[in-house]
């Protein structure tokens, strides 16, 4: 409990049907009444309500009405923040996430007609249409909850609505990547202007983006490391990686070395701002023909139908093979945690146990465990 000039206030559990939630109760003064509200199954979200309401008997708003306005016109208005703080191809993303999926089962609402059951039956209703992933799923309720939390912030609604919501579960999805048997025939039957590009993404794990913003400036040829500093996405820009740990410097095989060397000299040593995957210097090729290209010619050469981001997931499982550690893969790969590459990628680890147990067994250093009383019967009771 907490104390604001005499007023008690506290926080605890409640039991309700489908669980957990926290109970936030108000003593307010003169009248001494309690009041009750859910704050969502962590304590911690009960303890922010509780600071929430701590702060508005302080300033006098407790009680006060809030204007109860049209989810699309609070959208709006929280998009327009938004703008400012993040990556354009996130923003694109909401922008597509709430006009196909999320607007037209809210906009007419207003911000108090939206409660966990409603938003319940949306997902229920996204999750049902046709060629709808729970992936896409997840995402659009990740937007909409990060919009909903914004309006509670904002004094907009009393309560976050986006609680105890049931999502999908996202069916696990074998990998498909090409071997390494696969990847010979690829980079030395496949042709320019695209070999060297799927030479690149097979030998370091880049994705297609980082790839296209390389500029020679990147490529250290004395450390043989790939710097990795931006990436040219699908609105035709460049910006910063997908997260900080995709800001990295990757080391380059022996062989995607030598064959980027070999370019840059037959190029007659571009200057360092010119583009490594580019027509005129300045501008990347564009990404839809550099996909169609690599369909083609795994046609072509009769290899099987995967994507160009396979590409990824086929230099991740050879350095696995030859035994990089978990976090030195991450690194290389610039994923945002070791988890990540693990629970990406653990099923292509394939550990023997057997001289480890071995060595268990010798450190324990137990040699015989004979038991003479292996006949006699106990009694474990009590």
């Amino acid at each position: 409990t907490a104390s604001i000039g005499g007023d008690l206030i506290g926080v605890g559990p409640v039991q309700e049907p489908e669980g957990w939630q926290t109970l936030l109760a108000v003593h307010i003064a003169p009248n001494g009444k309690w009041r009750r509200e859910r704050a969502g199954r962590a304590r911690k979200s009960g303890e922010a309500l509780l600071r929430r309401r701590e702060h508005e008997i302080a300033e006098g708003t407790y009680g006060q009405e809030v204007q109860d306005i049209l989810f699309v016109d609070f959208y709006e208005d929280w998009l327009g923040a938004k703008t400012s703080a993040l990556k354009a191809t996130t923003i694109k993303s909401m922008e597509s996430s709430f006009q196909c999926h999320i607007l037209p089962y809210f906009s007419d609402k207003r911000l108090s007609e939206i409660t966990p059951r409603s938003i319940q039956d949306w997902v229920n209703k996204v999750n049902n249409k046709k060629n709808i992933s729970p992936a896409t799923v997840g995402k659009c309720y990740r937007y909409l909850r990060s919009c909903m939390r914004q309006a509670y912030a904002w004094d907009s609604i009393r309560e976050n609505p986006c609680r105890s919501v049931i999502l999908p579960r996202s069916p696990r999805v074998e990998l498909e990547f090409l071997e390494p048997e696969e990847i010979r025939v690829l980079l030395t039957k496949a042709g320019e202007p695209y070999k060297t590009l799927y030479t690149l993404l097979a030998l370091s794990g880049l994705r297609l983006g980082e790839a296209l913003g390389l500029a020679w400036r990147h490529i250290n040829f004395r450390g043989d490391l790939i710097q990795v500093e931006r990436t040219w996405t699908f609105l035709g820009c460049f910006q910063s990686p997908k997260t900080p740990e995709s800001r990295r410097a990757v080391p380059m095989l022996p062989t995607l070395s030598r064959v980027l060397k070999e370019r840059y000299e037959a190029l007659g040593s571009p200057a360092p701002n010119t583009l490594l995957f580019s027509y005129n210097g300045s501008q990347p090729v564009d990404q839809s023909n550099v996909r169609k290209d690599f369909g083609a010619t795994l046609k072509r050469l009769g290899l099987r139908q995967v994507t160009l981001h396979s590409l990824r997931h086929s230099f991740a499982s050879v350095m696995v093979a030859s035994g990089a550690s978990i976090k030195a893969l991450q690194r290389c790969l610039g994923h945002s945690s070791a988890s990540v590459t693990l629970n990406t990628y653990s099923h292509l680890i394939q550990e023997n146990l057997g001289p480890a147990l071995l060595r268990a067994d010798e450190i324990l250093g137990i040699d015989d465990l004979g038991n003479d009383d292996l006949g006699t019967n106990y009694n474990f009771e009590g």
